[in-house]
């Protein structure tokens, strides 16, 4: 009798335990379909457009400025080559691209304003582009107009947000 009653207790232990396993088994399972999620913030793919300089007739008065454009002639209009017989300057594609363009008024002080990091949301397909600009403590004997630009891709961006450091400086809407 007493093997029979360690036999159903083993048995009962047995079960339970089991039990147990599959229940962790099963919780595990919806664990990793929860990790399996992307994250929904992405690097954005940044192309930088070197070799332009602010035309002359454009006046920047704020600290850091921030364009978005989307068409040829709006970028015509405020962007020069600084074209050498030694550089090739890629033109933006702006039937598949949004320029994007920080500057800063005249300065002496060789500045130079860096993009630090770009993010795209794709929850609600925002691109959020995070700049910075360090100068030289000594002065120049010339100036210079700052100048950042780059391209991303427009694939219906809904806002664009621009950031000085971490401060959000402009949101544009995307035109569609």
């Amino acid at each position: 009798m007493l093997k029979y009653l360690l036999f159903i207790a083993f048995c009962c232990v047995f079960a339970y335990a089991c039990q147990e396993s599959e229940d962790k088994k099963q919780h595990n399972d919806q664990d990793t379909a929860f990790a399996d999620t992307p994250d929904p913030i992405a690097q954005l793919n940044v192309n930088p457009l070197p070799g332009y300089f602010v035309k002359n007739n454009i006046t920047v008065s704020d600290s850091l400025t921030f364009w978005v454009i989307d068409n040829q002639q709006q970028f015509d209009s405020i962007f020069g080559m600084a074209k050498t017989m030694k550089n090739d300057i890629p033109n933006p594609d702006l039937g598949t691209q949004v320029v994007i363009a920080a500057t800063m008024p005249a300065t002496y002080y060789q500045t130079q304003i860096s993009l630090d990091s770009s993010y795209v949301n794709t929850n609600d397909n925002s691109a959020s582009l995070y700049f910075s600009a360090n100068g030289q403590d000594s002065k120049s004997s010339s100036s210079i107009v700052p100048l950042w630009l780059g391209s991303i891709p427009k694939n219906g961006k809904t806002v664009i947000k621009l950031y000085n450091g971490g401060q959000l400086v402009s949101e544009v809407k995307e035109k569609e």
